[in-house]
């Protein structure tokens, strides 16, 4: 196995991993505190429910599953450049 066949294949799957935590993080909803399940909208001082999940806690997820997603592409992107940088070198 090559050098160039080996970051490509660490490339290709970083980008699926990013693909698959930026689906998680579009679906991300956070469960409602007790009391207040099968609610599908509520405001108060206590809670922000919105579409049947809390509020903060789905933005806090989101977040957790977006940042994995950024990491992931940006491996991506690192291994394509060496796939690249090696392939170049080879041709050279």
């Amino acid at each position: 196995m090559t050098c160039t066949l080996l970051a490509n294949l660490v490339s290709l799957f970083f980008g699926i991993l990013s693909a698959l935590f930026w689906v998680l993080a579009a679906v991300a909803k956070a469960p409602p505190p007790p009391g207040y399940e099968g609610v599908e909208n509520a405001n108060s001082w206590k809670v922000t429910i919105v579409d049947g999940g809390e509020l903060y806690g789905t933005l806090r997820l989101q977040s957790k599953w977006n940042s994995r997603a950024a990491f992931a592409a940006a491996v991506t992107v690192f291994f394509q450049v060496i796939a690249t940088a090696l392939s170049i070198a080879q041709t050279s």
